[in-house]
């Protein structure tokens, strides 16, 4: 996978380029799949081992931020922050009243060595400007064997991307799976349906072949949108 690169129109008036460059994700990693990768990698820590240890480590990282501590971590420095104007150096600081703009927030600076580290690595793909109605796919991958871009008849397939939700009860919605003939079929079992993923079981009969995966879904005006991406059924 990519970090995928568009061109996005600049409104700034202080600007004489007419776009600029935004980064979108080709996949959000929830917390469960992190963890899931940490417990396949190289450890003999198992998942409920990593839960357990990223569970203490919530904790009493919100006991230190909650005792004003300025907090690294493995990962990073967490660090509370405060804001607002004062009229005079006595001023007392009060972030709960609604009367003042004093704040407290918590930034999180992630460790430089990570960054570069990732950065070594990280690969960029340019892509066309998106259509921010329409449902995106953005990576679709079997849910066994996590391979991109394959899944096998029968299997739960894990689809990630934008505006993906979906009324399954509309026969004319959901998640098709589009032959090079043009003939099409829905997935009729669906585990998960949320904007940003979609679960949905490959028709176990499906044939063996190259397919265009399209997702149909509907605006809230009633009209008829959708998204596609590859997808090889072997």
């Amino acid at each position: 996978m990519a970090l995928l690169i568009r061109a996005a129109r600049n409104n700034l008036t202080t600007s004489e380029s007419p776009y600029y460059a935004l980064a979108s994700w080709p996949e959000v990693i929830d917390c469960d799949k992190f963890i899931d990768r940490m417990a396949a990698g190289r450890t003999s820590f198992s998942k409920a081992d990593i839960v357990g240890v990223f569970q203490l480590a919530r904790e009493e990282l919100a006991r230190l931020l909650a005792e004003g501590c300025y907090v690294n971590t493995p990962f990073g420095a967490a660090v509370p922050m405060a804001s607002g104007k004062l009229e005079s150096p006595d001023e007392p600081f009060r972030p709960t009243s609604e009367d003042s703009d004093h704040r407290v927030r918590f930034d999180f600076r992630l460790d430089p060595a990570i960054a570069n580290e990732a950065l070594a690595s990280l690969r960029c793909r340019r892509i066309a400007n998106e259509d921010y109605s329409s449902p995106r796919i953005a990576c679709a991958a079997s849910l066994k064997s996590g391979i991109e871009g394959e899944a096998a008849a029968g299997e739960l397939l894990r689809v990630s991307g934008a505006r993906l939700k979906f009324d399954p009860a509309d026969g004319s919605l959901g998640l098709f799976f589009r032959s090079a003939s043009g003939d099409e079929r829905r997935a009729e079992v669906y585990a998960h349906i949320q904007p940003s993923l979609v679960i949905a079981q490959v028709p176990a009969d499906l044939p063996s072949g190259e397919y265009r995966l399209v997702l149909r879904a509907r605006t809230r005006r009633g009209r008829r949108i959708e998204g596609e991406g590859p997808l090889r059924v072997g």
